[in-house]
């Protein structure tokens, strides 16, 4: 069957049946926005027929093309006498949801508006598809426009499940009641007690102080506490439809009755659900529908006005305008472009009412960066401002006898800051190259890594050892830029002596280390580190190849001219050079020409972690190539003038070292640890340079900018925080959510991981775009965005721990389900090991941070360990007393 041909199939058929019998007959086939196909015949002949009549006979003509009512697509049929059609009152979308309202066919015959007669109260629904384009700020400041030229309007506060216009007149309302109701009060009350006046609508209504002749008044939603979630939860806005007072009506009566308001402005819930079905479709006779030009809004809202469409032609109401906000500050042509692609849309979706040109159906709001700064909607407005949305207040005030209606929004700055908000949190090995100087920050320690003085840099894995190796290896001009204000480096060459820059092929792997072992013997890695700086000098500075201390060995020059040298030719020229006696001279030869031209050279080690493999022999193999490492060095490194160490070496590492003289490394090692001055600075470097919105407002309110952040103290980086993530957690107020965040990116022994930090918000970023819901005015990321995102970080964080201690993985799956703390004696039973491994399984998992002591020197066996909340998620733990 050709279901695109089906509904003039339908009709022709019945058409020609039925007018046999009865030649004034006239049929319809409506396809409904789901594709549903609904039937409308009006015939003579079924006078004095029953409904099972009639729908046999229909079936018996729609039976020669093997067809019936009851068949795939029918989703019903009108099958009425003339008389009967008369009678019909006018079809109506009695429960207006979405739903219905999309799946109802087109009515017949369209209601007849009468554009010309004013209506007051006009009730106008500011709606968005989605949230953050400014419609609550639009109502406000709209409201207030309607105010001042004495209107008395009426704001109501329908996003019950985000409530945004409570919030944003909470400092201009004149009066407040000793117990104060709102909308959800109201309805939640109404619909268990009808017949009762409880709530007072006066107990309600709060009167706005604008400053002007005319009154202003709000409807909150109601008073934020945990009942008023409880009693969200028990609304059921579709059963107010199926009782004989509706309270949704009987709210709108009560204010009119009450204020005896020129206009009622509504604020609605963004998106496909129950409570901006009914402002739009029931309660409004205008909307105003709120959006940026996007294909992705444009798509949402197709639907959006489709269902308009179908409501106003079967009850006459609501009209649209468009508001376009906000507006992206870009040049004229591009701005036209935007222009034509909503005239067209609008056209093609919405068309043109008789009369009517296409740019009287839609007004544009340039973004403005001082919305976000206002303390007030209503007052101390700008003139400039108030203009903007003047042509909204002016469309409401010409439908009116003698006045107009607003919108209001607050997140219009803060949602177009979310939509700006970039945070990279990519690992240092995933970085581009180009990259590098966007993510580097400079932290406290930066000046003294800069010092010949410091050899040694420890840090726990993720402190931004390798970005600083990558920094100053592969981006050595930038790491100049950044040094110059505390150190010359211009005469400085940097030089990977270990590492895996990617301007300069791989490093050696595990099984060439491996290999060079086995034939050198495991007391040779002295030799190995001599002789392989040597390579990695003559590599880097080609001039060494000419001296004479260098030509004799062609194998060394060989190797160090070519760009991806075999390592297998790499390991059999160091196994084969531990007896020369030339090295030593070799390096000294280096030193000199260095000294002589005026040179110096960084050799810089990283990667010494993970080169060596993960097996417990490749562990021990490890430990006896740093051990000798960092032996040889302190042992020549002294005598050398012009070459100077870096040593790059996580922190667990170091203290699993023994080696002659390893006290000496006092004085010379820098422990590189994020204080938290350090992370702010990086989420506001980060922000600032992602968000130009953020960046305007931060530097015109609190003359913070990324120049400055070395400058500004701890204090004011907090509060350059709160637009960003507020000042508080959640409900409560009682933690400050600097201090929630610093406790959750910190291993168990307290070390800050930048890239948990980054990625926290950048995740968080992700939840807030998807959040159904608007929030405060004031912040970007609400507390519960933090929230969902953590358990992404601490994934991310448990991942990087398997990959950086591959033995403790198994272990680490085990603890799957178990609650934290835990005693050693469950870790025991759960790991199923002897007390000798598991104090060492114990033990290094306190030294990786992830297990902190619970118990105290004094408390009794068993031991009490706590799980790191990083970690916690990852780990699918719990903390004790959670459900």
């Amino acid at each position: 069957m050709d279901f695109t041909a089906l509904p003039k199939q339908i009709k022709t058929h019945l058409s020609r049946e039925l007018k046999i019998e009865d030649p004034q007959a006239k049929v319809s086939v409506k396809r409904t926005s789901l594709g549903w196909l609904k039937i409308r015949a009006i015939a003579n002949c079924f006078e004095g027929k029953q409904l099972d009549e009639r729908e046999e006979q229909i079936d018996r003509i729609l039976a020669k093309i093997n067809f019936n009512l009851a068949q795939y697509p029918i989703s019903g049929y009108d099958l009425l006498t003339p008389q009967e059609s008369a009678d019909e009152p006018p079809e109506h979308i009695q429960l207006p949801l979405w739903s219905d309202i999309l799946m109802a066919a087109e009515p017949e015959q369209p209601e007849i508006v009468d554009e010309d007669s004013p209506k007051r109260p006009l009730i106008v629904t500011f709606y968005s598809f989605k949230g953050g384009v400014g419609r609550s700020t639009a109502l406000g400041l709209v409201a207030g426009i309607l105010a001042s030229r004495n209107r008395r309007t009426v704001m109501v506060d329908f996003d019950l499940e985000a409530p945004g216009i409570s919030v944003l007149f909470q400092n201009d309302i004149e009066n407040i009641n000793e117990q104060q109701y709102g909308v959800l009060d109201y309805l939640h009350q109404r619909y268990l007690t009808p017949d009762l006046n409880i709530p007072n609508i006066d107990d309600c209504i709060c009167q706005v102080n604008s400053g002007t002749r005319g009154e202003l008044f709000l409807v909150t939603a109601g008073e934020y506490n945990e009942n008023y979630i409880h009693r969200l939860a028990d609304l059921d806005l579709q059963s107010f439809y199926r009782k004989e007072i509706n309270p949704v009506q009987q709210l709108i009566t009560d204010i009119q009755e009450r204020l005896d308001p020129d206009v009622i402005l509504i604020d609605s819930r963004p998106g496909f659900n129950d409570t901006s079905a009914i402002a739009l479709f029931d309660l409004a006779d205008t909307a105003i529908v709120c959006f940026s030009p996007t294909d992705q809004s444009f798509e949402g809202l197709r639907w959006v006005v489709q269902a308009v469409k179908k409501q106003r032609n079967y009850q006459g109401k609501p009209d649209i305008r468009f508001l376009l906000t906000p507006i992206a500050p870009v040049g004229n042509e591009l701005q036209q472009i935007w222009t034509d692609k909503v005239e067209n849309w609008i056209e093609d979706n919405w068309g043109l009412p008789v009369e009517t040109k296409v740019e009287e159906l839609y007004h544009k709001i340039l973004y403005n960066p001082n919305i976000a700064t206002l303390s007030s909607l209503v007052n101390n407005v700008s003139k400039s401002l108030l203009d903007d949305y003047l042509p909204i207040a002016e469309v409401i005030d010409a439908s009116l006898p003698d006045l107009k209606s607003s919108l209001t929004n607050t997140n219009i700055g803060n949602k177009h800051i979310l939509n700006e908000l970039h945070f990279q949190a990519a690992t240092a090995q995933e970085l581009e190259v180009s990259s590098i100087p966007d993510i580097f920050h400079k932290t406290a320690d930066f000046p003294n890594f800069l010092t010949n003085k410091f050899w040694l840099i420890r840090g726990a894995k993720g402190t931004g050892k390798s970005l600083l190796f990558r920094l100053f290896v592969e981006r050595s001009e930038t790491a100049k830029e950044l040094a110059h204000s505390d150190v010359d480096l211009n005469n400085v060459d940097f030089i990977a002596g270990h590492g895996q820059p990617r301007l300069h092929g791989q490093i050696l792997e595990s099984n060439d280390l491996a290999n060079y072992e086995q034939n050198a013997g495991e007391s040779s890695w002295r030799s190995f580190w001599l002789n392989y700086a040597l390579l990695q000098l003559c590599r880097a500075l080609p001039e060494l190849r000419s001296l004479s201390e260098f030509n004799s060995d062609e194998d060394l020059v060989r190797l160090s001219s070519q760009l991806h040298p075999e390592h297998a030719q790499i390991v059999s020229w160091l196994a084969n050079s531990i007896n020369s006696p030339k090295s030593g001279d070799r390096l000294r030869t280096v030193d000199r020409w260095l000294q002589d031209n005026r040179r110096r050279v960084w050799l810089l080690y990283d990667e010494l972690d993970a080169g060596f493999g993960s097996t417990q022999i490749d562990y021990l193999r490890r430990q006896r190539s740093l051990e000798a490492l960092l032996a040889w060095w302190l042992e020549v490194g002294t005598s050398l003038k012009s070459i100077v160490p870096k040593i790059f070496l996580r922190e667990d590492i170091w203290n699993q070292l023994n080696f002659t003289n390893k006290g000496h490394y006092s004085g010379r090692f820098l422990q590189l640890r994020w204080e938290e001055a350090d992370l702010w600075r990086l989420v506001l470097r980060q922000a600032l340079k992602s968000s130009d919105t953020l960046r305007k407002s931060l530097e015109s309110n609190l003359g913070v900018t990324v120049d400055r952040l070395h400058t500004i103290e701890l204090e004011q980086l907090r509060t350059s925080l709160y637009p960003l993530w507020g000042e508080r957690m959640g409900r409560t107020k009682k933690a400050y959510t600097y201090n929630w965040v610093r406790t959750r990116i910190a291993d168990g022994q307290k070390n800050c991981f930048p890239r948990s930090l980054i990625l926290l918000l950048q995740e968080a970023v992700k939840k807030e775009k998807i959040f159904s819901t608007e929030y405060s005015s004031e912040i970007v990321l609400r507390p519960k965005a933090l929230i969902e995102a953590l358990p992404d970080v601490s994934e991310q964080r448990v991942d990087e721990v398997r990959n950086e201690y591959p033995e403790l993985e198994e272990f680490l799956k085990k603890l799957r389900g178990e609650r934290s703390p835990i005693d050693e004696t469950k870790l025991a039973d759960i790991w199923d090991v002897d007390d000798t491994t598991l104090a060492e399984i114990i033990g290094k998992m306190v030294d990786a941070g992830i297990l902190t002591e619970r118990s105290r020197p004094k408390d009794p066996p068993p031991r009490v360990y706590a799980v790191a909340e990083l970690y916690l998620y990852g780990l699918n733990m719990v903390r004790k007393g959670q459900k």
